[in-house]
C-alpha cells in the first residue's frame, strides 16, 4: 500500500512508500482496491514510470526510508480514489492512528486495518537510544500487527498521512518513517518529475 499525493492540483500521481519495494521491480500500483481476490470496477491500475529513492537512505534503521513512485498515467479522482493530505507535524505520543494494507499477503479478502498508538519519542528512545530522528514508534494491540511484509503501509492520524510503515524490531513496536521532515524533498522531486 502507498500514499497518493496530488501533483499541483492535477491528477498526475506520485505515491509515497518505503524502499523495500525496490526489490520487487517492476511494480504495478492498484488504486481503489477493496479486495485483491478479484478485479473490481473501482480499480485503477498503473505501471511505475520512475522510482525516486531518498538520496541519504542506507538502511531502514538509519532512517530516510522513503521512496516516491511516479505512475505512468493519470488517476481519476472519485469515491474510491482520492488524495490524502500529508500531516506537517508529528503525531503526539498517545495518539490513536490507523495503518491499513495488504503487504504481500493476498489471502486476506479485504484490506486489513489496525489501530496504532503512537509512543512518546522519549519512551521509544529509552529502548532504542540510537533511533533515527525521522522515525515514529507505534504499537498495535490488534491481531493485525504490521510486519515486514507491510512495509509501505500508511500511518494515518486525524485523516492525514503522518508516516509510512518501515520495519518492526522483535516484539517491540512498529517504526514508521515520519513524512513531514521529507516534505521539502517530496516537493522538489514532484516539481522535477
Amino acid at each position: 500500500m502507498n500514499l497518493s499525493v496530488p501533483r499541483q492540483g492535477r491528477n498526475k500521481l506520485v505515491t509515497l512508500t518505503v524502499l523495500d519495494f525496490t526489490r520487487h521491480k517492476p511494480l504495478t500500483v492498484i488504486l481503489g482496491a477493496h479486495t485483491l481476490q478479484k478485479r473490481e470496477e473501482s480499480w485503477q491500475t498503473f505501471k511505475v514510470k520512475q522510482y525516486h529513492c531518498h538520496p541519504d537512505f542506507t538502511s531502514p534503521w538509519k532512517g530516510n526510508d522513503i521512496l516516491l513512485l511516479k505512475l505512468d498515467g493519470n488517476a481519476t479522482i472519485n469515491s474510491h480514489v482520492r488524495p490524502i493530505s500529508l500531516d506537517k507535524s508529528k503525531a503526539r505520543g498517545g495518539a490513536a492512528c490507523s495503518v491499513a494494507g495488504w503487504g504481500y499477503r493476498t489471502a486476506t479478502v479485504t484490506s486489513p486495518e489496525a489501530t496504532v498508538t503512537i509512543i512518546k519519542q522519549r519512551d521509544c528512545l529509552s529502548h532504542y537510544p540510537g533511533l533515527a530522528d525521522n522515525l515514529i514508534c507505534g504499537r498495535s494491540r490488534s491481531s493485525r500487527v504490521p510486519e515486514k511484509a507491510d512495509a509501505g503501509d500508511p500511518l494515518v492520524c486525524n485523516n492525514k498521512a503522518c508516516g509510512i510503515f518501515s520495519y518492526r524490531h522483535n516484539n517491540w513496536p512498529g517504526f514508521y518513517t515520519h513524512i513531514a521532515p521529507y516534505l521539502p524533498w517530496v516537493n522538489s522531486v514532484m516539481k522535477s518529475a
